[in-house]
């Protein structure tokens, strides 16, 4: 249904039940009609908003609320070593790909979304930087009118470094599983590319940070290195959310053994978990298995102020266990309505992004497990 009438009653109310629209956002557009309910609890709220009149800046504000929250990009990281570095990137990528055939091969049945345009990759830095950009659409046949049709973003960006390697960063939209795929396919086209062109060895492929190149012990450690300041920009405040699993293979200290013994996995949430026992004691450690954790730091860029959230997860872990899951990073920014409207969120986002990817590698190199001789 398109979105050129502002939705009343029963219409508002299914944009507003929606899980990523806070009790807390509703409350606060009813203050800022008069309406004070004392409580930030959906249902004494929504019935007072679904009575009242919504403007067009309400629904706006519900719709970026909404927006927001679903469009947490993550980003995975890999790289690959050359043979040559005498190349040039904008040679061998150049042209539009035709990624919807790709995804139709892919599919048993007709796929439930589709690659907006022909996207190619534009180059930047020289032609040592090439990025493609890409929108999907995706229809959701069972889902309300609110989104029975939305939109989701995908990137791929490869860097030429000074050595001749090659390092692919993977940026993916946080709801939508379809983006991944897309990357998939365009990260198949560009190793095709580099070994057509003699660039990598046939079996060569990308190398990325992995579940299974940390033990329980230097995993831990890896995720908690983030808490150091390693960006001007932040500043830690607190761990918030740790999403892990209790070792069957490994005793549990006796300390803790009987708390331990009965649990398959534990998700924490609260304010300063850095703090918690089974955090902060590193005897505990070789019998807890984390998969997520979540840290918030305060921002200052510029004139800018706000929070952060950056997650740190094994997604594929977290969901089946797969030892070959891959780090996936999240950045999610929080800024005043007087600072999202200078429109800097972008480029506070890249600056970090190069901040935690330098921290990733240095962490990395410090805790991966060491190569059997």
């Amino acid at each position: 249904m398109k979105k050129d009438f502002l939705p009343q009653g029963d219409f508002i109310r299914q944009l507003l039940i929606k899980s990523n629209i806070s009790g807390t956002s509703i409350s606060k557009l009813l203050r800022e009609k008069g309406v004070y309910t004392g409580i930030n609890k959906k249902n004494s709220s929504v019935p007072l908003l679904m009575k009242s009149i919504i403007s067009p800046t309400d629904y706006e504000e519900l719709r970026e609320t909404q927006k927001t929250k679903e469009e947490t990009l993550k980003y995975r990281t890999s790289s690959i070593k050359c043979n040559d570095g005498d190349f040039d990137l904008s040679k061998i990528l150049s042209g539009s790909l035709d990624l919807n055939s790709k995804i139709i091969e892919k599919h048993t049945y007709k796929p439930n979304y589709k690659v907006i345009g022909s996207p190619s990759f534009y180059f930047e830095d020289s032609q040592t930087t090439a990025i493609i950009e890409y929108k999907i659409e995706r229809e959701n046949i069972l889902n309300d009118w609110t989104e029975n049709k939305t939109t989701h973003i995908g990137a791929v960006t490869l860097k030429k470094m000074e050595d001749g390697d090659i390092q692919i960063s993977v940026q993916q939209n946080s709801t939508s599983k379809e983006t991944l795929e897309v990357n998939s396919i365009i990260i198949g086209k560009v190793k095709e590319a580099l070994r057509t062109n003699s660039i990598v060895s046939p079996k060569q492929d990308f190398i990325s940070i992995k579940f299974r190149d940390f033990d329980n012990d230097s995993r831990i450690n890896f995720f908690k290195s983030f808490i150091e300041n390693f960006s001007l920009y932040l500043n830690f405040k607190s761990i918030t959310d740790v999403d892990l699993f209790i070792d069957s293979e490994i005793s549990s200290h006796k300390d803790v053994e009987k708390f331990l013994q009965e649990l398959d996995n534990l998700k924490l949430n609260g304010k300063g978990l850095e703090n918690h026992i089974l955090l902060s004691n590193k005897d505990y450690y070789p019998s807890l298995i984390f998969s997520s954790l979540k840290l918030r730091y305060s921002l200052e860029y510029r004139d800018v102020r706000g929070t952060v959230a950056v997650v740190l997860s094994f997604p594929e872990y977290l969901k089946s266990k797969d030892l070959n899951s891959e780090l996936q990073i999240s950045i999610d920014i929080l800024l005043s309505k007087e600072d999202r409207k200078k429109k800097i969120e972008k480029v506070i986002r890249k600056k970090l992004l190069e901040h935690i990817e330098k921290k990733k590698v240095e962490s990395y190199s410090t805790f991966k497990n060491s190569p059997n001789p």
